[in-house]
């Protein structure tokens, strides 16, 4: 299960899967960094896994003896980060895989699509609020698979901790990377959005100086509950527990009704500050609903 999960193995299964399906509908969204007829390449290096077979120099592969590539370096590169959210309610899930599981897979699909355009990507997370986690942008495979794998660390040392939950402060790690993201460039935050004040002023000051794409993940007994009788459901921000009885109609109707309450209001304040919103579920692919988002046109923010 160890190998299963590290960071190589995710590179390998996201790059097989969705590297060519997502960096195919990207292509035209920005200026190309392919070389064509006429263009001058400007980096020659060592072929690494995931490189497109069209950037193989095949004479100098012949002189050098090992596969050799010519990547070409235009302007303007992108530099995106994206902030994971590894906060408790993160680690819900009862499909085959958790929200954080959907994060971290979509974490790798993301640097992948950004590296095979010789963008950059920078990775930080937060647990309660702080910033635990930044590696600053970096555009090599090698640089995607350490993030992970500090990204991974940083699960590691919050599932040792015994402490009491608290309420995330996501409001406070956005804007944190604000600080830290100084140049104009894209932002990809990776959260559940629980309902939080302030979190809309921080994404909107966010918003008026990046790009950004608010993916939430989803499982879906978040928002339809089985009818199995009593249970005791537990907060896993904060610990607290609560008997109810899903067989009775009216718990299933102010369920349902609340559901639909949080995803409205969260649905109008990621209009309201201009981003792009992308719903994942850990029981769906995940592949073109994200690929979707980041083809998609940049929303015009209203005045505040």
């Amino acid at each position: 299960m160890a190998a299963a999960r590290s960071p190589e193995a995710l590179l390998r299964r996201v790059e097989l899967r969705v590297a060519r399906r997502l960096d195919g509908i990207l292509q035209g969204e920005r200026r190309g960094r392919r070389p064509g007829p006429g263009d001058e390449p400007t980096l020659t290096r060592a072929y690494e896994p995931g490189d497109d077979v069209r950037w193989v120099d095949w004479p100098l592969t012949a002189r050098e003896g090992r596969p050799m590539v010519r990547v070409p370096e235009l302007e303007p590169v992108l530099t995106a980060w994206a902030l994971v959210d590894l906060s408790p309610s993160m680690r819900f899930g009862t499909q085959a895989a958790t929200k954080l599981d959907l994060a971290r897979e979509v974490l790798a699909g993301i640097g992948v699509v950004l590296r095979r355009r010789g963008d950059r990507l920078g990775v930080a997370a937060t647990v309660a609020g702080d910033l635990d986690l930044v590696r600053p942008p970096r555009g090599d495979r090698r640089a995607l698979a350490s993030a992970i794998a500090a990204v991974d660390d940083a699960i590691a040392a919050q599932a040792e901790v015994e402490t009491a939950p608290a309420r995330t402060a996501l409001s406070r790690a956005v804007t944190g990377l604000g600080r830290v993201a100084r140049h104009r460039g894209l932002v990809v935050v990776l959260s559940d959005f629980p309902s939080e004040e302030g979190i809309e002023q921080s994404l909107g000051v966010l918003a008026r100086r990046h790009e950004l794409i608010a993916v939430e993940v989803r499982d879906p007994r978040e928002r339809e509950m089985p009818r199995i009788g009593p249970v005791t459901l537990r907060d896993m921000e904060t610990g607290r527990t609560l008997l109810v009885d899903t067989s009775d109609p009216r718990f299933q109707r102010r369920f349902a009704e609340a559901a639909a309450g949080d995803d409205a209001a969260r649905v109008a304040m990621l209009r309201r500050v201009g981003a792009r919103h992308v719903v994942l579920r850990t029981d769906r692919d995940w592949v073109l609903p994200l690929a979707r988002a980041l083809s998609a046109p940049g929303k015009v923010r209203r005045a505040a």
